[in-house]
């Protein structure tokens, strides 16, 4: 009937209203059985409501055709040739999986009866990477067109398997999901299809255009890589009860928040699941609702446990108003780990009840006291993968589970060590090992590499020469100036460099050294590369 997207609303009213008009008047002088045109309904758009019905057809495909299925990742800007500021495709990671279709036209045939289903019409294209696939399913011109309309619901586009430059040549540039405003400037240079785009250098597109347009360029083409952001299904496992009258029993509470835990916790246990993380959100009639949270140390599925655990942090807060409604949620889950108790354990022949995959008495010891005291306050103590001395254990609260990563090192910076050792020959550092070890000093496998005490934060010292004169940068002080003393170094081993990424921040480049000192005492000493005359003491050997 004419009516185009973008087209304003009074317009496509006009014209279909005109038309209906028309079409009712000749139906009525050559008295013809033809059905009415009935009036231009106008409704709003439900921005909310297409997103989430979009977002169950993802679930869907997700569970029938492959893992990896995401909504289209929107910029910052409406592409060009989009009217509308929304997700409008699914994108999908089918690699391994074509198989369990026959080959990539079953797969679209599978995805097409699930669309079929819902009374949708699609046109759907594989390609080898995600940007030819876009262009071929939003921009390639319909090949399907038949007399049948039933026939006509979808379109396949399979673009050559690892030539995405082919499936592009003939699609117009806005279908490398670019601004307005570049397909505007390439309208004007005269640039109609990508193929005239690619012969073109990309630094003067890249000087003129912008680097944007470099960008999606490199991705369609699979020089660059263009993740995939999967939607993420968490299985529920919650339960809420609406009490039957308001009440501030405790004992009537307690009772329910159990229940509740053994309903929210119960779909886990045929999983092997147990719990991490718990939250309880109570309403009162007066005052305001409260949310509690609970974490374990590992997960767990002992009721009694769960339980106290829960309670105690309700007893915790002083209840202003009575209780009106419990809702119980499991945040964090994760699988249970099951210990063989020992056959020599008291009752082990008899006790036919025993849960083997209930935590340890540690465990249950650092959750009850988490739940006393406050996560902050029950903290462990991790080694982490970071030769700088500061950063080479932290402290994380023991019943958060995502800070309870082993070894992780720390975020602010990452940092690597090099040794003066690396760049000789290997049969001379195994001589030169020999040799450091006849003279008492610590080899790399060796223990007493490093010092086990060392200060909070480096000291500095103050380096000194036999007569006064000025120290040159390439010589080890003979002495150093340390609160008040003058302390004289008998000999000394290093350097071992150790220095943090550029990328991670103001960069660290030190010189470790240790030293012997006239009186017997070892130090752990640096120097400042950046700072070539400040030396510190880090460190000291018992």
């Amino acid at each position: 009937m004419g009516v185009r997207l973008g087209m304003p609303i009074a317009q496509a009213v006009d014209i279909t209203n005109t038309l209906a008009e028309q079409h009712n008047n000749s139906r009525s002088v050559a008295n013809r059985t033809v059905p009415p045109v009935p009036p231009a309904i106008i409704d709003e758009h439900d921005r909310v409501a297409d997103r989430r019905a979009l977002h169950s057809l993802a679930t869907e495909l997700q569970s029938h055709l492959c893992p990896q299925i995401a909504l289209e990742t929107l910029d910052r800007f409406k592409w060009a040739g989009r009217f509308r500021h929304d997700p409008e495709a699914l994108v999908a990671e089918i690699d391994g999986v074509t198989h369990l279709f026959g080959d990539e036209p079953g797969l679209l045939a599978a995805a097409a009866t699930i669309l079929k289903r819902r009374h949708l019409k699609a046109r759907l294209a594989i390609a080898s990477t995600l940007g030819a696939a876009w262009a071929l399913a939003n921009h390639a011109p319909s090949q399907t067109q038949t007399k049948d309309p039933a026939k006509n619901n979808f379109d396949f586009f399979l673009a050559p398997a690892d030539r995405p430059r082919e499936a592009l040549q003939t699609r117009p540039p806005s279908a490398l999901l670019l601004n307005p405003k570049d397909v505007e400037t390439l309208q004007r240079l005269g640039i109609e299809t990508i193929g005239s785009l690619l012969q073109l250098p990309r630094s003067g597109l890249a000087t003129r255009i912008g680097h944007g347009l470099c960008h999606r360029i490199a991705q369609a083409l699979g020089e660059v890589e263009e993740p995939i952001l999967a939607i993420d299904i968490p299985t529920e496992h919650t339960a809420a009860l609406e009490l039957e009258y308001p009440t501030d029993a405790l004992d009537l509470i307690r009772d329910r928040i159990t229940r509740l835990i053994e309903t929210a916790t119960a779909s886990l246990r045929p999983l092997d699941r147990g719990v991490l993380r718990l939250r309880c959100q109570v309403d009162f009639t007066e005052s305001p609702p409260v949310t509690l949270e609970s974490g374990l140390f590992s997960p767990t599925l002992d009721l009694d446990h769960l339980s106290n655990l829960m309670i105690g942090a309700f007893e915790s807060h002083a209840c202003q108003s009575k209780v009106t409604h419990l809702r119980l949620d499991v945040l964090q889950d994760a699988m249970l780990a099951s210990t063989q108790p020992s056959i020599f354990g008291p009752g082990f022949e008899n006790d036919t009840q025993t849960d083997w995959t209930r935590q340890t008495d540690i465990a249950r010891l650092i959750d009850s006291l988490s739940g006393r005291l406050g996560e902050d306050s029950v903290r462990g103590v991790r080694i982490n993968r970071d030769p700088l001395p500061e950063d080479t254990v932290s402290d994380y609260p023991m019943t958060q589970s995502r800070s309870r990563k082993l070894a992780t090192p720390q975020s602010r910076r990452r940092s690597k060590s090099k040794s003066s050792t690396k760049t000789e020959d290997r049969d001379e550092a195994r001589l030169r090992s020999r040799d450091a070890t006849r003279n008492g000093a610590p080899t790399s496998h060796d223990a007493g590499r490093r010092p086990l005490q060392l200060h909070p934060t480096p000291q500095r010292l103050i380096p000194l020469s036999h007569d006064q004169s000025p120290l040159n940068e390439n010589q080890f002080p003979p002495r150093f100036r340390y609160r008040g003393r003058i302390w004289e170094v008998h000999q000394h081993w290093g350097p071992e460099r150790i220095e943090t990424r550029w990328w991670q921040g103001s960069m660290i480049r030190r010189d470790y050294f240790r030293v012997e000192l006239a009186n017997g005492a070892r130090w752990w000493v640096f120097c400042d590369l950046n700072r070539p005359t400040e030396w510190q003491l880090h460190g000291w050997f018992d």
